[in-house]
């Protein structure tokens, strides 16, 4: 699914909602370039959503909630897992 994006989508909203979890645009960036697990997430009015667990190189196990507009990757919202989060998804991508 990933492989097909071109780019990722970046503005102020989507930005400012990401900063307020702790989480950085690199961090999303990062994380979909490594070891994940998509799922799908609950579609909102027209728009589908998924759910990408993944690892940063630091290792924070961060959760993108995201959807593709335009073959854009465009995070909605992303956090760190919690521990029932971890506890499934960590021993999928290390």
């Amino acid at each position: 699914m990933l492989d097909k994006i071109e780019g990722f989508d970046w503005d102020d909203a989507n930005i400012g909602h990401i900063v307020r979890h702790a989480v950085t645009p690199f961090e999303v960036e990062e994380v979909t370039g490594g070891k994940y697990v998509v799922i799908p997430a609950k579609t909102v009015e027209w728009e589908k959503r998924w759910k990408l667990f993944g690892k940063t190189i630091f290792g924070r196990y961060l959760v993108v909630v995201f959807t593709i507009r335009r073959k854009l990757f465009r995070t909605v919202t992303a956090y760190e897992m919690n521990a029932a989060e971890r506890n499934h998804y960590a021993p999928q991508i290390g």
